[in-house]
């Protein structure tokens, strides 16, 4: 008899679908007829055999209704109620995080990153600066050549393009005809534009460099 069959038995003697006569009477033929019992069902077996159910027979060493109760009480809880249940869960497999591609995700080391993002920055400012450029070219020429804000916007788009002649008489058209100061004229239309040229030239040389990801080592300079 299994360990649940003994535990179906006392749940019907608690729930009151067995008397107590007939659960003593179906607890010690199987308790016969079974060769391993739990020790739970052992120690009531005890308790069982000693419970008497004419309470003319009992005398101290005989157990009464609410004794055999008790006991087969205590019984139950010491049943687990489903032996499986008590088996350990097999250990989850977690699937291994997907790569994104043949070779995995690719993420740029952090001083690339903070590269690339300073290199965004200067290139915005330098469109910006080109954008100024071009009405503080036009302002120098109209002032100097009197050329009028037609032609003079017409041939500061020309300049625009030319490097270091654009970036030179932009500073002094901000410098003799905005009014600006020799250092703000100098960090805008000299400084920065050459900042990010030469930003621009390292890291058109060094892109060769920048393969750390496809598993090969960085080809000499």
């Amino acid at each position: 008899m299994g360990e649940g069959q003994w535990r179906e038995l006392i749940e019907s003697y608690v729930a009151g679908r067995l008397s107590a006569d007939s659960f003593k009477r179906r607890f010690l033929e199987a308790f016969a007829a079974s060769r391993l019992v739990p020790q739970a069902i052992q120690d009531l077996y005890f308790t069982v055999e000693a419970y008497a159910g004419d309470p003319t027979g009992r005398g101290n060493d005989v157990a009464d209704d609410a004794g055999l109760m008790v006991a087969a009480r205590r019984a139950l809880l010491r049943l687990a109620p489903n032996p499986d249940a008590t088996a350990p869960p097999p250990p989850r497999m977690e699937e291994p995080p997907r790569a994104a591609g043949p070779r995995g995700p690719l993420r740029a080391p952090p001083a690339l990153a903070a590269g690339l993002g300073l290199g965004c920055l200067l290139i915005g400012a330098w469109i910006g600066v080109g954008i100024l450029q071009v009405f503080a070219i036009a302002a120098q020429m109209n002032s100097l050549l009197r050329l009028g804000e037609v032609l003079s916007t017409v041939a500061a788009f020309v300049l625009t393009f030319v490097p270091v002649v654009g970036s030179v008489v932009a500073f002094f058209g901000a410098k003799d005809v905005w009014q600006w100061s020799p250092l703000a004229a100098g960090l805008v239309f000299l400084v920065l534009p050459i900042a990010a040229q030469t930003f621009s030239i390292l890291s058109w040389r060094r892109r060769p460099r920048l393969r750390a990801h496809d598993g090969k080592k960085p080809p000499r300079p």
